[in-house]
């Protein structure tokens, strides 16, 4: 069951030890020139064995093989004039060609010496005698076809175990490949829904709301957070168990890593009559290398698992340095983590069941405590896989002391000095209040669920923005394609059927605008299985955010994609975000960026009117601006001349249409058809509010068509 190649370097090692058994003979018999001619017989093998190299078909070369030795024996023994030793070399030859487990190879072989040995004792009965008589040399022949009888059928019994011991191997690696297919499916359909349950709760949460509704928001987004938890314990334990678990080491900031983890647990905490205490060494180095994914994990696994099992009282983390530079001549060190809690405490006899999966202890008194029993067991082999370790201390009702030991390289020795950043800042009594608002900026959202896009845009609204919304990859692909807005960023869900995230992604990096191939893509995705995001990285998006969408992770990604001049401070007015925006010359904005200020405009139906020439899209733009229509449907409005006034109102319907103002066109014509029936009252409740929007259009349009200079 060895390889191919290893199976003829041991026929090639077995057959030099025989020929250099034959040449020591051959010098003591009969001098060394004939040991030489011995020798000779090693170089048809040695050429099958180069050969090998340049021949894929492996049955030819074992049976190449299989008559060189042959050939090269029967040469060396007259030789050496001991052909009636031939018998016991071509057994020795057999057991290497056993090897290759193939029962046709043997049986051949077999045949073949057999009837070299039959033959040379019928006819060359001399060369035998002198060894042994014919009787003897009968025996050996009969021993020798009994002994390749028996290894034709240990070959046969070895070559049918190993394609059974096959088979089940394929069986299970396809019910591995089953299974990992089957969890980020699950993974995707749980986490689907609680991305419409968490985000609607989190939209809500944002809202005013009586106190009791504010407490069901919390639960419900409480519940999710656990639910998503779970999931994701289920799906990393599976990773572990399967072996596939990664540890991807790179450099991390360790006050923003051990900040995200404390906010996550402070939070967890608000139900709790508990304080955390921290004491965290300040020489702890401000920048890291290490998986910090998996670090920040084993964190918030024995954090939280202290905060479930504490009741009143406190949780500690204390975090200790210990630099080995010097020991190991390279910037190095070994950072010790304990989480100590006033807890339930730990039976002595229970303590070696803490780290074994699905080991929750005394699940009776605990069945209140939600759970898999998977955080611990998950902790310890991301510990060992990072090369550090995990133990722990406790006592039945005096609580427990977990301590963690990970070695991590040093990239800036500088010390941290961590100091805590209260949850006050980013939230307001349990709701997330956003830190900028960006009105102006262009998202695009893909995704083939419309409670999830409506979620998405429901969330993009709390930092003033409206998305727009693509439902399948192909939809995204052609908007990119045509380039009739540029957006800042593209959220881009990750399983949609037909064209799935990842295919459209690749088909838009492969076009030749510089627009397509820059432009900041983000992956949305249920699918919780870890080291997807390296996935999304290798076909050109540039981040990675998990659904269910929490508003504190898209505001971090908000604020890192989308460009800093479109950005302002929470609570700056619309007319403060507009005068910045003035004093942004028109003709040194791109085109698509020129289009993107033309507000109440549908830019891509315009363009489409004009058959996608967006320099006419341009002269139509300035020719409906330069209109006088306005004027005079105001005229024949003041003149109570209800003919022309329709005939106005049908101009400035077509009009607006052409150039994608179809508000203005809705309301134009349905003054016109007031006018056609003679509705003089329809036409006097409405022609202020189509004057008022006309004119805001025209307006703009003479504001940006028209005065370069701004």
């Amino acid at each position: 069951m060895l390889p191919f190649k290893s199976n003829i370097t041991i026929f090639i090692l077995e057959f030099l030890c025989s020929v250099i058994l034959q040449a020591i003979y051959t010098v003591s018999e009969y001098g060394v020139e004939r040991a030489f001619l011995v020798g000779l017989g090693l170089v048809p093998v040695l050429l099958v064995f180069f050969l090998s190299y340049k021949i894929s078909n492996e049955g030819v070369v074992v049976r190449c093989l299989a008559v060189a030795g042959i050939a090269s024996q029967y040469y060396m023994s007259s030789i050496s004039r001991t052909q009636g030793m031939l018998v016991f070399m071509f057994l020795a030859t057999a057991t290497t060609i056993a090897l290759f487990l193939n029962q046709r190879y043997l049986t051949e072989y077999f045949g073949t010496t057999l009837l070299v040995l039959i033959l040379i004792g019928v006819f060359r009965p001399e060369e035998i005698i002198g060894f042994f008589d014919m009787s003897q040399y009968v025996t050996y022949i009969t021993m020798y076809a009994f002994a390749g009888v028996a290894l034709i059928f240990i070959s046969y019994s070895v070559a049918s175990y190993k394609r059974e011991m096959d088979e089940q191997y394929e069986v299970a690696r396809e019910a591995l490949e089953a299974k990992s297919n089957f969890l980020a499916n699950m993974s995707h359909e749980i986490r689907t829904p609680m991305n419409a349950i968490y985000g609607m709760a989190e939209i809500l949460e944002g809202r005013e709301s009586t106190t009791a509704n504010k407490e069901y928001i919390a639960v419900i987004k409480r519940s999710s957070e656990n639910l998503l938890s779970i999931i994701n314990e289920i799906l990393d334990f599976s990773k572990v168990d399967s072996g596939k678990m990664e540890i991807l080491e790179e450099p991390y900031e360790f006050n923003e890593m051990l900040q995200d983890v404390i906010s996550i647990i402070e939070f967890r905490m608000r139900d709790k009559n508990l304080r955390l205490l921290l004491n965290i060494d300040p020489n702890i180095p401000s920048k890291l290398v290490g998986d910090e994914t998996r670090v920040r994990q084993i964190l918030i696994n024995l954090l939280n698992n202290a905060v479930k099992f504490t009741n009143q009282g406190s949780v500690t983390l204390d975090m200790k340095w210990r630099d080995e530079s010097s020991v190991y001549n390279m910037p190095v060190g070994r950072m010790t983590i304990y989480v100590r809690d006033t807890g339930i405490g730990i039976a002595e006899e229970n303590l070696g069941k803490l780290f074994t999966a699905f080991g929750q202890i005394d699940t009776k008194k605990n069945r209140n405590v939600e759970g898999t029993g998977l955080g611990l067991a998950i902790s310890k082999s991301l510990a060992d896989a990072m090369g550090g370790n995990i133990s722990v201390e406790s006592a039945l009702g005096r609580g427990s002391v977990f301590t963690v030991v990970l070695p991590q390289r040093i990239e800036d020795a500088r010390p941290s000095n961590f100091h805590v950043t209260s949850l006050d800042s980013a939230y307001q009594r349990g709701r997330f209040i956003p830190d900028f608002i960006a009105p102006k900026a262009k998202i695009l959202i893909v995704d083939d669920n419309k409670v999830n896009l409506q979620v998405a845009q429901e969330l993009m609204r709390l930092f003033g923005i409206n998305a727009s919304t693509a439902e399948s990859g192909q939809e995204a692909i052609d908007r990119v394609s045509k380039q009739l807005i540029s957006y800042d960023v593209i959220f881009m869900d990750h399983m949609m059927p037909y064209l799935d995230g990842v295919e459209a992604t690749k088909q838009i990096r492969s076009m030749k605008s510089d627009y397509a191939r820059s432009v900041p893509i983000v992956a949305l995705t249920a699918n919780a299985i870890k080291g997807v995001e390296q996935q999304f990285m290798a076909v050109g998006m540039n981040d990675y955010l998990p659904k269910p969408i929490k508003v504190e992770q898209l505001s971090a990604i908000l604020k890192k994609w989308i460009p800093p001049q479109k950005v302002f401070p929470a609570g700056t007015s619309m007319e403060d975000v507009e005068k910045r925006e003035a004093n942004v010359r028109w003709n040194d904005l791109t085109r698509e960026q020129k289009l993107s200020r033309l507000d109440g405009i549908d830019t891509t139906a315009g363009i489409n009117n004009c058959a996608g020439n967006v320099d006419a899209y341009f002269e139509l733009l300035k020719t409906y601006a330069s209109s006088n229509l306005i004027n005079l449907l105001q005229g024949f409005y003041d003149k109570e001349d209800i003919t022309n006034y329709t005939v106005i109102a049908h101009s400035i319907k077509g009009a607006s249409q052409s150039v994608g103002a179809s508000d203005v066109a809705d309301k134009a014509y349905a003054l016109e058809r007031a006018g056609k029936r003679g509705d003089i009252a329809f036409i006097w409740d409405n022609h202020d509010d189509l004057v008022e929007e006309y004119g805001e259009i025209l307006n703009m349009l003479k504001k940006y068509l028209f005065r370069s200079h701004i």
